[in-house]
């Protein structure tokens, strides 16, 4: 019968820096990775377009000055939803009719 190695002395002649990179390749983490919100990434693509989402928003508030919320769901909800459709506008507008 032949001769096998064990798995331990298998990996360890792999070497320290090898399996350094290989964990850290992987992407192992003890923190959960930060995630952006639907809000922040529709932000984004409306700077990419050269326009600033804050005023969209500023703009909308000062529309309506007495929209009171129950919850900051609500708030978010209706962020998202204006949001939403200026960036379908945006898209509407740079597609060829």
């Amino acid at each position: 019968m032949g001769h096998t190695v064990d798995t331990y002395h298998d990996i360890q002649s792999l070497g320290v820096e090898k399996l350094r990179q290989a964990y850290a390749a992987s992407g192992l983490s003890i923190r959960p990775k930060t995630r952006i919100s639907k809000i922040e990434m529709i932000k984004e693509i409306i700077r990419a377009q050269g326009i600033n989402p804050e005023q969209i928003l500023v703009r909308e508030a000062s529309e309506q000055p007495a929209t009171t919320y129950q919850d900051p769901t609500q708030r978010e909800d209706r962020q998202l939803q204006l949001l939403g459709r200026t960036l379908k506008e945006l898209i509407q507008e740079e597609t060829p009719a």
